[in-house]
């Protein structure tokens, strides 16, 4: 670790490798993960290797510089209580070839507000805000043709029941060779937690 705040900073700046088997996310409470699951068993390609998330940062740090990168993720999220998200409504991403579902937390600001504090201590993994709608927080449930999007979204929705849950804490995973690239947690930061 850097000796001086300046130093430290300078540090983390300077850090431009990314990887794919990384990142910052939001993961829900496990309790309200099974009809998540059940939806993203059927239609997410992805389902063995993440966990239901939100991203926040991806690409993220190579895992040999968390040492380096964890003070810069302690630090944000100690400017971010613990709040609740419900997930209620799908909306899609339409991509060239095909569309990815996914629920939309809200209210959005919390998570919006944790992406900034995330991007003021990390600017140089900025690339969740580059879209040309900058950062939009979502919880992907899986890929569809953009013929069958319509149809399914609205079968899903008429199916679903809303969750309501609490995110207290922000989490690094990495894909683990161990685990067959599987998405693991590597360590998790807890909300500051205000009296």
């Amino acid at each position: 670790m850097a000796d001086s705040p300046q130093a430290y900073k300078q540090t983390i700046y300077n850090m431009q490798n990314k990887t794919h088997t990384t990142a910052v996310v939001l993961i829900p409470p496990e309790t309200v993960q099974p009809p998540i699951q059940a939806i993203r068993r059927v239609h997410d390609r992805n389902f063995r290797r993440w966990m239901p998330h939100i991203t926040l940062l991806y690409p993220f740090a190579e895992s040999q510089d968390f040492a380096t990168i964890t003070p810069a993720l302690a630090k944000a999220t100690q400017q971010v209580s613990p709040f609740s998200i419900r997930l209620a409504h799908f909306d899609a991403f339409k991509h060239r070839r095909s569309c990815t579902m996914f629920l939309v937390p809200e209210p959005e600001d919390e998570i919006v507000q944790l992406h900034s504090a995330l991007l003021q201590h990390l600017p140089d993994y900025d690339d969740t805000a580059r879209f040309a709608g900058g950062f939009h927080p979502h919880l992907s449930v899986g890929q569809f043709q953009h013929r069958s999007l319509h149809t399914e979204q609205q079968r899903l929705q008429a199916e679903w029941q809303p969750i309501q849950c609490e995110l207290a804490r922000l989490s690094l995973i990495y894909r683990s060779p161990e685990t067959d690239d599987r998405f693991v947690v590597a360590e998790q930061f807890p909300f500051q937690t205000r009296s």
